[in-house]
C-alpha cells in the first residue's frame, strides 16, 4: 500500500528527529564538541561545585580568598555564591560576582560534571553541635588508683573547641581549683576554656580526682599527667601541634600545673597503651593564684597526705624545689589580697625559674580575694587576661598564622 505524499513526508521528519535525539546521546569524539555541551561553572553554580573543580576553585582562590579559607563556608556547599550575596554585601559585590563570572568563563576547567548534585536548601549538619560539649575518659577502662566507678573515680576531659573560628594549633588542658575537695568547674573551668577557645587556642576542662573522695596523692599528678598525654596523642585529631601544649590551673588546680610543670616524664615505648607512650611534658605552664610548696604560708596540701606519707612523695607537693631547666615557660598571675595562697608562693616559684633559666613572667595586683577566676568583671583585675593574652602572643602561642 503506498502512503499518501504528506505521511511519508511526515514519516521522514520524525526518523531524522529521532536520529538527531540518538545521536545527541551517543558520546562525542571531537573533543571541542564535548566542550561546547558542557556546562561552564558559574556564580550560580552551588559552591560546593566550584570548590570541588580545581580551576574554578583556583578562581575564588584568586578573587575572594577569605571566603575560600573559612570553616562556615562548608556549611554553604549547596547554595551559590549569588545566593549568600545578601550575607556577604560587601564581600560580593556586583562587580566581583561579574568579575567571578568572566574569570570562571575563561577558566578552561571550569565546567561542570555530567550530572551536578541537587542544590541543597538546607544546612549540612545540625547548628546545634557547637553547642554541644564532648567529655571523654582519660581512660577507656578503670583508671589507676581508682577505688569505684563512680563519677568522683572517674576523670575526664571535657573538650571546648575554636568551633569554625581561628585555630592556632595550640592546645590548653584547664585545671580549676577547689582545694582538692571540689571543683569550680565554672568560672575556673568553662568560663576560662571559652576565653581560651575565643583566642584561638583548643581548650580542655580536666576533671581530676578528688581528696574528699578518698584519693590522695599522687592520684591527682596520675590524672593530670595522664590528661596531658592524652591531648597529645590525640594533637592530629584536633589540630593542634604536639609542641604547643599547656595547662592552667588556678588555686589547687594552680599546684597541680605546677607539679605536672616540674614530674614529667618520656612516656613508656613498650606501653600497650599508645597514650601512654608519649610525653607527658608542658610546652608552657600559667599558674593563677596556685600553691607551689607545702612549706610555704597559708595552704599545706592537709587534704592530699596523712601521717603514713613518705616523705619523699611530701616533696613532690613542692613543685618549687623541682623546677629545672627543662620546666615549660610559665606566667604567674596572683594577688597581694589572696590570704589562702598569699603571693609568696608565686614569688618563690618565680624565683626558682629565674634560677633555672626558664622564661617567666608574673604579675601580681594589689586587690583581689582568692577564687576570682579571671575577674573581667573587675575593673582593677581585668587587665589580667590582657596580659596573658599578650604573653601567648609574645610566645608565638597565638597570632601570627594558623596551624
Amino acid at each position: 500500500m503506498k502512503l499518501p505524499l504528506a505521511c511519508a513526508l511526515l514519516l521522514l521528519f520524525v526518523q531524522a528527529a529521532v536520529a538527531r535525539e540518538q545521536a545527541a546521546q551517543l558520546p562525542s569524539s571531537d573533543p571541542a564538541a564535548a566542550v561546547s555541551n558542557s556546562r561552564k561553572l558559574t556564580v550560580d553554580s552551588t559552591i560546593g561545585e566550584l570548590l570541588d573543580n580545581p580551576a574554578a576553585r583556583a578562581v575564588l582562590e584568586r578573587h575572594v580568598p577569605v571566603l575560600v579559607a573559612s570553616p562556615q563556608i562548608e556549611q554553604a556547599r549547596g547554595m551559590s555564591l549569588r545566593s549568600i550575596q545578601p550575607y556577604a554585601p560587601t564581600l560580593l559585590t556586583d562587580e566581583r560576582l561579574q568579575t567571578i563570572n568572566d574569570a570562571l568563563a575563561h577558566a578552561p576547567g571550569a565546567i561542570a560534571s555530567e550530572r551536578p548534585p541537587p542544590r541543597q536548601t538546607s544546612l549540612p549538619h545540625d547548628t546545634r553541635v557547637a553547642l554541644d560539649l564532648s567529655t571523654v575518659r582519660l581512660w577507656e577502662g578503670r583508671a589507676p588508683l581508682a577505688t569505684g566507678e563512680g563519677p568522683g573515680d572517674v576523670p575526664t576531659l571535657t573538650i571546648v573547641g575554636t568551633d569554625g573560628a581561628v585555630s592556632y594549633g595550640t592546645a590548653v588542658i584547664v585545671a580549676p581549683g577547689g582545694g582538692y575537695q571540689t571543683l569550680a568547674t565554672g568560672h575556673e573551668g568553662r568560663q576560662i576554656a571559652d576565653w581560651f577557645a575565643a583566642h584561638g587556642v583548643m581548650a580542655f576542662v580536666l576533671r581530676y580526682r578528688l581528696a574528699s573522695a578518698g584519693y590522695r596523692h599522687p592520684t591527682q599528678l596520675t590524672d593530670a599527667k595522664r590528661a596531658i598525654r592524652w591531648v597529645r596523642a590525640n594533637a592530629a585529631r584536633f589540630g593542634v601541634s604536639q609542641q604547643r601544649i599547656g595547662m592552667i590551673g588556678f588555686s589547687a588546680g594552680g599546684h597541680l600545673t605546677a607539679m605536672a610543670s616540674t614530674a614529667f616524664d618520656a612516656g613508656d615505648p613498650n606501653s600497650a597503651d599508645p597514650v601512654e607512650r608519649v610525653s607527658s611534658r608542658l610546652d608552657f605552664a600559667v599558674l593563677v593564684y596556685g600553691a607551689t610548696s607545702i612549706d610555704g604560708p597559708g595552704w599545706q596540701a592537709p587534704q592530699l597526705v596523712d601521717p603514713k606519707t613518705d616523705k619523699s612523695i611530701l616533696d613532690q607537693l613542692s613543685p618549687t624545689r623541682h623546677v629545672s631547666n627543662a620546666t615549660p615557660p610559665t606566667f604567674l598571675l596572683h594577688t597581694s589580697a589572696d590570704t589562702v595562697v598569699p603571693p609568696e608562693h608565686a614569688i618563690s616559684y618565680y624565683r626558682a625559674l629565674r634560677a633555672a633559666k626558664v622564661p617567666v613572667e608574673m604579675h601580681i595586683f594589689e586587690n583581689g580575694a582568692h577564687g576570682l577566676g579571671f575577674s573581667m568583671g573587675d575593673p582593677s583585675l581585668a587587665m589580667g587576661p590582657v596580659l596573658l593574652e599578650n604573653w601567648l602572643r609574645a610566645c608565638n602561642l597565638i597570632g601570627g598564622t594558623t596551624e
